[in-house]
């Protein structure tokens, strides 16, 4: 129920253009360019396993930009789980879902995505293609999207779901954290991509 009041309440806060106080109780700031640096900074910062964290690419920036951090859930063989009871559900359920994950389990499967889509979107934080080595060893894959300008809400988290799946003993998961802020290494493309965004911010303030 915490975790529920919190979401909503960060959506009508959102909605109501109520920055200052969002910033003040969770962090959250404007967008910015990060890097290698600053994204592992942050992360040991607030306590976030940097293994396997990763950007996405720029040509999906804009799609995966909305509802961070969030969470796609893949099976061993590539298909999407939805967890989600209905299309507006919240990820509150995640907290609950993934410690039950287990090779056995009958889930949702749905054809909105897979995971070799998605990995085509994912680049190392220094602008490389992004493999997974192994990828038979695992039963699940979770793909974790956050940023840095979410604050405190990567801890609330990321850092809880993360948890979550390293004390999931019933299954193997591997997690990728996806990070989604807007990216030094994408050039020009990338400061363009700030400009427009702060622009948005200005005008919903």
């Amino acid at each position: 129920m915490k975790i529920q009041l919190i979401l909503i309440l960060a959506t009508f806060l959102t909605l109501t253009s109520c920055m200052t106080i969002m910033k003040k109780w969770y962090g959250i700031k404007k967008p910015d360019i990060e890097n290698k640096i600053s994204i592992l900074k942050y992360s040991k910062k607030k306590g976030i396993d940097t293994t396997d964290i990763v950007a996405i690419n720029v040509d999906a920036y804009t799609s995966k930009l909305n509802g961070i951090p969030d969470i796609d859930i893949f099976d061993k063989n590539g298909k999407y789980i939805e967890y989600r009871q209905t299309d507006s559900s919240c990820n509150a359920g995640l907290f609950s879902f993934i410690p039950e994950l287990k090779p056995d389990g009958i889930y949702k499967l749905s054809e909105k995505t897979d995971l070799g889509t998605e990995l085509k979107k994912i680049r190392t934080l220094t602008g490389e293609s992004y493999i997974i080595k192994d990828k038979s060893n695992y039963d699940f894959f979770l793909i974790i999207y956050w940023a840095v300008f979410t604050g405190r809400l990567n801890k609330n988290h990321v850092l809880v779901w993360e948890q979550e799946a390293s004390n999931n003993k019933n299954a193997k998961i591997k997690v990728i954290k996806v990070n989604v802020d807007i990216q030094e290494c994408w050039g020009k493309a990338g400061t363009d991509l700030l400009e427009s965004v702060n622009k948005k911010i200005k005008t919903k303030n």
